[in-house]
């Protein structure tokens, strides 16, 4: 089954706030301190952008995302996150 574009987005879109996130954490590590540990920021991410898609494909303009989509997505940014924390 090939991904649509929204679901490419989506993926690439909560993938590239992980690399976000662990810059963030990288350049501020008393960020790490907090109540929600930074490799479950992504789930945020992935909330809001759920919502979107989600409205989207109620109205008929995108195919509705996947819970594969979501694992990959907010795992993957997950381990982003964790790898930049560990090497940083």
């Amino acid at each position: 089954m090939a991904l649509s574009r929204v679901r490419l987005l989506y993926i690439g879109a909560v993938l590239v706030s992980g690399i976000a996130i662990g810059f963030l954490m990288w350049r501020q590590p008393h960020l790490q301190q907090s109540a929600v540990p930074p490799a479950a920021w992504p789930f945020a991410v992935s909330l809001i952008l759920d919502l979107v898609i989600g409205q989207l494909a109620a109205q008929g303009k995108a195919e509705p995302l996947t819970m594969t989509d979501r694992f990959v997505a907010v795992i993957g940014a997950g381990l982003i996150v964790t790898a930049m924390i560990a090497l940083g």
